[in-house]
């Protein structure tokens, strides 16, 4: 079905193919990426388990979105968008890349400046943190920046603002009830056609969160993840992270590791894990 369809885009995680001049087709693949990573190994399930994570958010969310139909376990139809080429994360908790930059610029961000910076530790209120959006290395952006350049109007991204943290909220509503806490999550919108009204778009799964179990966790301390942190992790361990901070500032990318065993089953299993006990429905893989 796909060999017959033009490939748009292929991207680090999922390739777009285009179905009709109305929509496209989204295949979620086994790949994974960190750091803005390709990583050569494949992770077994992910690709369907992305793919029907997506599917229970769109569902679910009070928000219009793009998505029209799944097929089989690892391939979405969504409308055509206008995509507004920002990524707009909303943290809950002190953790991250957050951290870093925290302590390098606390006064970029005003409404922490009597938080004390405790590892994992829950924030005042949701932060809207906006990044850019880029094939080779994200960067945050602030909303003072983004109107400036003309990426939205005031009053546009006051609505994406309002929206995103909305959607942070609904979230975590969600998975507190499945026994989770969803420490941050990345948000894309696009406008329809019209250009008018904006959707969400593009995915919603363990790529795009961080996930924590309540009853593991404790401020302080690294978290228990049931995400893509997992993988973060073990490249930070293994000096990965340097080596790509050094050859980043270069324009160049470094040649990713191959991923133990052990951590490949870890992935897996708690992607798997995570989606059982957050949408309450139980996986069942179809070949």
């Amino acid at each position: 079905m796909i060999l017959n369809l033009k490939l748009i885009h292929k991207g680090k995680v999922k390739d777009v193919y285009e179905e009709d001049e109305n929509t496209y087709l989204f295949h979620f693949s086994d790949r994974i990426s960190a750091f803005d990573v390709e990583m050569p190994t494949m992770i077994p399930m992910k690709g369907k388990i992305l793919c029907q994570f997506a599917k229970f958010w769109f569902d679910k969310l009070d928000i219009e979105n793009h998505m029209i139909a799944t097929r089989d376990q690892d391939k979405m139809i969504v409308k055509k968008l206008k995509m507004i080429p920002l990524e707009f994360i909303v943290r809950g908790y002190f953790y991250g890349s957050l951290i870093e930059r925290f302590a390098r610029a606390p006064d970029y961000y005003p409404s922490l400046r009597k938080f004390e910076p405790i590892l994992a530790s829950r924030l005042p209120e949701p932060l809207f943190d906006p990044t850019t959006k880029s094939n080779t290395h994200d960067i945050s952006i602030s909303e003072d920046q983004i109107v400036d350049r003309g990426l939205l109007s005031l009053d546009k991204l006051a609505y994406i603002k309002e929206t995103s943290i909305n959607l942070y909220r609904q979230m975590s509503t969600i998975v507190g009830r499945a026994g989770f806490i969803i420490a941050d999550t990345k948000f894309e919108f696009g406008h329809d056609v019209s250009g008018n009204l904006i959707l969400l778009a593009d995915s919603l799964g363990p790529d795009e969160f961080r996930l924590w179990r309540k009853s593991e966790y404790i401020p302080g301390k690294v978290q228990e993840s049931y995400d893509k942190q997992i993988l973060r992790d073990w490249l930070i361990s293994t000096g990965f992270k340097v080596i790509v901070d050094e050859v980043s500032s270069k324009g160049l990318k470094p040649v990713a590791p191959n991923i133990p065993s052990e951590i490949i089953s870890r992935l897996s299993s708690r992607y798997i894990f995570a989606y059982e006990q957050i949408s309450n429905t139980r996986f069942e893989s179809v070949s």
